[in-house]
């Protein structure tokens, strides 16, 4: 049983209660004093039935439960009826809304043609985003037939339960309370009827509508494929026209102007409008300017002065101005009713916000002196783009575009080439690239326009610009935070250590990504195409039997590479500074490693499953490939084998080792070679394989003592024994001796000039020899202050005769 069944049966038994009590009471009552009052007909019975009047019986209680119910059940679909009369009103209105818009939207795509590419590609996204609303208020007429069936199967089965009713055992109040509680069922199945035919009528109504919008959005598909192949594969022949009618050129473009602007199917271009909205412009402008002026020299003039910048204040000025006008044109786009100069300011804001992004950049990165070279670089392209979405506003047709771009071009091109000869030196190195790439590309867009893919020609160059555009915002942006940085730590006195790596880590990876995409769909969205774009990066692409992907999946699969190199960092950096120094050595470097391939393969794994990777085809090509790849990678495999069981057990980073006559601290243990650091400050490359088959010596696997036999020699009649305890109390002073394993001493054998004692003391692994020379130093003084010679080497010479057989005098 559902929930709603569970409240029903609930407030039927508290119907059945109410009325036994009620039917109690009213028992007592009668049998106390008259009733005071009652219907016409319970009075006629009563004046036909005696004084007394008899208990009533169960069947009194459950009709009057019933009528209790019916009464409830009233009231619920009275405010059920009332809500859903106004979802019809709705439903109805939103019919007659979407009918006349597609009626409209259709007149207008059915009376277009691919010489107007703007206008075209602007009607089109508009009937793709009422495709889209559409569906999205589309009411669901299904669901409200389910209920309303619901509803009149319920309202039926109470009244056949009244109609099934004995009557005899009834008394004539109930007899009455029935016959109303029939006739309240069928008022409302009456009205639900009504409601369910009204509804009816409407998914009729909306069924058609569904015919219309799918023709709507069929050809607006149409359309915008060849939108598609005009702009990339068909070439205009319109550049003819400046060579072989070059009278002709001007009136032919005044006349498919006017044509076009007969059809209003673009903004108002007579001169009193233009006049009017040229005020407007204006206006604004200047309002910004002064605006500008005032944030600037008055909120952030000492800011300005403490970094430095003060002499680029206006520049500053100059910025902020077309930032508050782009702020403006994007308050105005959301305002204004009208579609065309919706998309007028909204493409207005959107260039200037470039410009003004290009503009910001020069002004942090350029000394001031440098900063009109800089724009005198990058100026022509912004002219040129700025004209063209001039053209986009006004929905110029195409024989203009076409007429217009290589003239524009070419001029732009010589400007830009003479710019770039005369002001290259005077601008860094990244200024000299971007505007030696932006020169190629314009005389690219030259070739382009004059061979008829003026569209074309824009699309490239315009893409440029906005991946040029990223890049420069990039660098200021990172400059600006340099500059900060600098100022935060001349304040505080320290580095913020957190900062560089945050911001060249996380943020500017992201930035560059999303970056990269604006720098696509921007330039596609002046054609009303950014729709178009977005779901070719939302489209799903399928690898046969190995990958279902989209390009939205690859984005998030890179955005979370960069996540984790970020966090992996992170935890690095945060070890190292709770470890300081002990970070380089231990088991530290090999949970970090080992940690870090953890991660990574985790990540590898959460990746084939956003790009929906099929296991099974991933498998047999992998297995069909197995033995390429065996033999091909077979050393590299063999050396990660071997370097993972080294970290797992035998080796650790920082470690002191032997190994084929070199002793050195094992600098780097990676998954392919292990470097080793001598003690002369050289590095020697194991291969882990090679490494993991030799036996090597691991002097600090379980301590960091060695234990090293320093040879003393005593002279002949020397007390050995007080020689011994000599030497271990010197030796027991020495703070750098192991406490735990204790310094011995033994005579180790009778040389020819002195007994050897032999010293075993255990001595750091790491300080080995400058260890051994403090205990050299140590005996040889206490041995000294003791008066304990230490004999050196002597050897008797005995001579027979002279030379001449002189003999020998004396013995």
């Amino acid at each position: 049983m559902s929930i709603p069944d569970y409240r029903i049966f609930f407030r039927r038994c508290a119907a059945f209660f109410l009325a036994g009590v009620l039917a109690a009471g009213s028992a007592s009552a009668q049998q106390a004093a008259p009733p005071a009052s009652a219907p016409e007909q319970a009075e006629e019975a009563k004046a036909e039935q005696p004084q007394e009047q008899p208990d009533q019986s169960e069947m009194d209680t459950v009709i009057m439960a019933l009528c209790h119910e019916i009464t409830i059940l009233k009231k619920n679909e009275e405010k059920r009826m009332a809500i859903r009369k106004t979802l019809v009103r709705e439903a109805d209105a939103t019919y007659n809304y979407f009918d006349t818009r597609v009626y409209e939207m259709s007149a207008v795509l059915y009376a277009l043609d691919d010489q107007k590419i703007f206008t075209l590609a602007f009607y089109c996204k508009a009937a793709s985003s009422l495709v889209k609303t559409y569906y999205a208020q589309k009411p669901d007429f299904q669901g409200q037939e389910e209920r309303l069936d619901k509803e009149i199967e319920r309202i039926k089965k109470l009244a056949a339960s009244l109609e099934e009713v004995n009557t005899d055992t009834l008394s004539q109040a109930s007899l009455v309370q029935r016959d109303e509680a029939l006739y309240v069922c069928q008022e409302l199945e009456e009205s639900l009827q009504s409601e369910k035919e009204q509804i009816s009528y409407l998914k009729e109504l909306f069924s058609s509508l569904n015919g219309k919008i799918d023709a709507l959005n069929n050809e607006s598909a149409k359309l915008f494929t060849a939108l598609f192949n005009r702009v990339f594969y068909t070439p205009s022949h319109a550049a003819r026209y400046i060579f072989l009618k070059p009278h002709k050129t001007y009136e032919t473009c005044m006349g498919a102007w006017e044509t076009s602007a007969d059809s209003k199917l673009q903004l108002p271009s007579d001169p009193e409008t233009l006049k009017h909205y040229g005020l407007i412009l204006l206006g604004i402008i200047l309002c910004s300017y002064c605006l500008s002026r005032i944030i600037i020299f008055l909120g952030f003039r000492n800011t300005l002065k403490k970094t430095g910048h003060y002499n680029k204040r206006h520049a500053f000025a100059n910025v902020t101005t077309i930032l508050i006008v782009a702020l403006i044109l994007v308050i105005a786009s959301l305002r204004t009713p009208n579609y065309l100069l919706e998309s007028a300011a909204s493409l207005g804001a959107e260039f200037l916000l470039l410009v003004s992004a290009i503009l910001f950049s020069l002004v942090t990165r350029l000394p001031y002196g440098t900063i009109n070279s800089g724009i005198r670089i990058y100026m022509p392209y912004l002219l040129l783009g700025g004209f063209f979405m001039l053209l986009r506003m006004f929905m110029a047709p195409n024989i203009i575009v076409d007429i217009s771009m290589p003239i524009l071009f070419t001029l732009v091109s010589l400007f830009s080439l003479l710019t770039w000869v005369r002001q290259r030196h005077k601008l860094p190195r990244l200024d000299r690239f971007f505007s030696t790439v932006s020169l190629v590309f314009t005389i690219l867009g030259s070739v382009l326009c004059w061979t008829g893919f003026s569209f074309m020609a824009f699309l490239v160059l315009m893409t440029w610009i906005m991946l040029m555009t990223s890049i420069l915002l990039l660098v200021g942006l990172w400059d600006l935070l340099h500059h900060y940085e600098n100022r935060r730590k001349e304040r505080n006195k320290r580095a913020i250590l957190w900062f560089r790596p945050f911001i060249s880590k996380l943020v500017l990876p992201c930035l560059t990504i999303f970056l990269i995409l604006f720098s696509i769909i921007w330039p596609a969205a002046t054609f009303d195409m950014g729709d178009l774009i977005i779901n070719k990066i939302f489209a799903t692409t399928e690898i046969k039997d190995l990958l279902t992907f989209s390009w939205s999946s690859v984005i998030t699969v890179i955005l979370m590479a960069i996540v984790l190199n970020y966090l992996i960092f992170l935890g690095k950096n945060t070890l190292h500074e709770i470890y300081g120094e002990d970070y380089e050595v231990g088991i530290i470097p090999t949970f970090v490693t080992l940690s870090t391939l953890f991660l990574w393969g985790l990540f590898v794994f959460t990746a084939l499953i956003i790009m929906n990777a099929n296991y099974n085809g991933l498998l047999m090509v992998m297995g069909g490939l197995s033995m390429g790849i065996g033999f091909a990678l077979k050393d590299t495999i063999e050396n990660i084998i071997s370097g993972l069981s080294l970290m797992l057990g035998r080796l650790r980073q920082g470690d002191m080792i032997e190994c084929d006559g070199y002793r050195g601290r094992v600098s780097s243990l990676g998954y392919r070679s292990t470097m080793i650091e001598t003690l002369d400050g050289s590095i020697i490359a194991f291969q882990n394989s090679q490494l993991f088959n030799k036996n090597f010596r691991n002097m600090t696997r379980n301590h960091k003592f060695e234990c090293v036999k320093v040879e003393v020699g005593i002279s002949y009649g020397t007390d050995v024994e007080r020689a011994r305890k000599i030497i271990l109390e010197t030796l027991a002073t020495l703070p750098f001796l192991s406490k735990v394993k204790k310094t011995s001493v033994v005579l180790d054998s009778f040389g020819d000039s002195a007994v050897n004692l032999g010293v075993w003391v255990w001595v750091p692994v790491m300080t080995k020899s400058s260890s051994l020379s403090s205990v050299r130093e140590h005996i040889y003084h206490a041995f000294n202050e003791h008066g304990i010679s230490i004999p050196f080497p002597q050897q008797d010479l005995y001579v027979k005769e002279f030379p001449g057989g002189a003999p020998v005098q004396g013995t």
